[in-house]
């Protein structure tokens, strides 16, 4: 009998056990993420806000989605929160403007058998840096008056003297040549730039890599000065003010015009998309990087040129 009842106790350690492990399987399985937005009143093009993502399992990494294009994601580090496992804080940059939504991220706790947790999308709105609209410039503070300073009618007296007596030299200078010139008329004309968009980009271009901007460690400037080029050579090539716009706005302009073939218009976008990481969200770049940009750039001018065209000006397809 002593034997018949040594059994039953092993099996209700082994329940207990059981029990234990479902019911940690449980909770590991119900956690859910707190999420909190910090951000200023205003976001601006290029400004940063940040995202911090906490829970009671350990959080290990976080999957970007392919949707994710109007954001980037900067930095991201370790969120030490008091008596719960570490979190996650991102740092932001919005990469467009007007009404976005930003996805839902997965998150990777540390444990495998949580592996779906999901943050909440938002939406945010992205003004513009100065509105369109606004061509005024207001002084962020009143002149102040230096102590040595002229009163206001001097400064429009000296300016009448002045106008004054640039007239009466034009006029003196007009009667000294004008007997001697009498009848003669100047047929010069202003030099004209007759040459086609694309030669006058590559000579951009050329003169640009002459700089050494990247070896300066000046790249921000570089891919503003990069950009600046694509977008003169789009807008004089195509004639729509791309120089006025976002790498958005382009990109929606060429699908409704289709100026640009469809499969051009992917590779020049993603190109000034490379180059709006480096100006606005502070990607790192090196001198390589700078090299393969400006090389793109003029493989695509010269690659869309017909042969005539090159013999013409001179230049060399790079296939």
């Amino acid at each position: 009998m002593g034997k018949a009842f040594a059994n039953p106790q092993g099996l209700n350690r082994r329940w207990i056990i059981l029990l234990i492990f479902f019911l940690s399987v449980v909770n590991l399985i119900g956690q859910k993420l707190e999420q909190n937005l910090q951000k200023p009143d205003s976001l601006f093009l290029g400004s940063r806000f940040y995202l911090s993502i906490s829970s009671d399992l350990e959080l290990l990494d976080i999957v970007i989605p392919d949707t994710l294009t109007k954001f980037s994601i900067v930095n991201k580090e370790t969120l030490k929160i008091r008596r719960k496992p570490d979190g996650l804080k991102l740092t932001i940059v919005p990469l467009d403007t007007g009404e976005q939504t930003f996805p839902a991220l997965l998150i990777k706790p540390v444990s495998s058998i949580a592996d779906t947790l999901r943050t909440e999308p938002f939406t945010l709105f992205i003004n513009e840096i100065r509105p369109a609209q606004d061509s005024v410039l207001i002084d962020i503070a009143p002149v102040r008056k230096l102590k040595s300073e002229l009163p206001v009618w001097a400064y429009y007296l000296i300016g009448a003297m002045l106008i004054l007596a640039i007239l009466i030299a034009a006029v003196l200078q007009f009667i000294k040549y004008g007997k001697k010139h009498n009848g003669e008329r100047n047929t010069a004309s202003a030099w004209v730039d007759s040459r086609p968009n694309w030669k006058k980009a590559l000579e951009d271009l050329y003169l640009l890599n002459h700089e050494k901007l990247p070896d300066k460690g000046e790249f921000i400037v570089f891919h503003y000065r990069l950009s600046e080029i694509m977008k003169v050579y789009l807008e004089s090539e195509y004639g729509f003010p791309a120089n006025e716009m976002t790498t958005m706005e382009i990109k929606r302009y060429l699908k409704q015009n289709k100026t640009v073939l469809m499969a051009e218009q992917d590779k020049l976008i993603k190109w000034l998309e490379s180059c709006d990481k480096v100006k606005f969200a502070k990607h790192k770049s090196g001198v390589e990087d700078c090299e393969k940009k400006i090389d793109w750039f003029m493989r695509w001018l010269l690659n869309n040129r017909t042969t005539d065209e090159l013999d013409k000006f001179g230049a060399k397809r790079n296939d």
